[in-house]
């Protein structure tokens, strides 16, 4: 109600398994968006939003009838999107995550710190790190294996970065 009463936009995302918690059992509290989607169309009407696939990730928005607000709902558990997904993210210890249901990586600080060692100028460095991730992205993940009650990734979000 806060965004729509405020004509801002606001994205739903389903909780990755990422981490080991023990705050709570995943599978048993997980809401999907579609639950979501189904509770707030009972006070609002959604429409698939023109632009909900050129907004740059992996949200799909929905216009909220008669308001300036959209709605955006990210379903890594329900909808897997790799195949359309262009976000990386760079973790805290500089390493260029090319999925978060994924510990493939490219040590970027160790590119930077092994060019400055070898005295190269921050030109060179820059080539070899656009470099490294150019060829990063061409082997990101079309896919990833999240499963609730098996964790495989290890790292919390708050460690991820972003």
């Amino acid at each position: 109600r806060f965004a729509i009463s405020h004509g801002l936009d606001i994205s739903y995302i389903e909780e990755m398994p990422l981490g080991h918690i023990d705050s709570h059992e995943r599978e048993a509290t997980g809401v999907s968006s579609a639950s979501i989607h189904s509770k707030l169309s009972k006070s609002w009407s959604l429409l698939p939003s023109a632009d909900g696939d050129l907004a740059g990730g992996p949200a799909r928005y929905h216009q909220v009838a008669n308001h300036y607000s959209r709605i955006g709902f990210i379903s890594p558990m329900t909808h897997n999107f790799c195949e359309s997904c262009n976000r990386v993210r760079v973790t805290t210890e500089g390493r260029l995550l090319l999925c978060l249901g994924n510990e493939d990586s490219v040590d970027l600080k160790a590119i930077i710190r092994n060019g400055q060692q070898a005295g190269e100028s921050e030109s060179e460095i820059e080539q070899r790190v656009a470099l490294a991730i150019r060829t990063a992205l061409r082997f990101k993940p079309a896919r990833h294996e999240f499963d609730p009650r098996e964790i495989k990734i290890a790292r919390h979000m708050s460690a991820t970065g972003g």
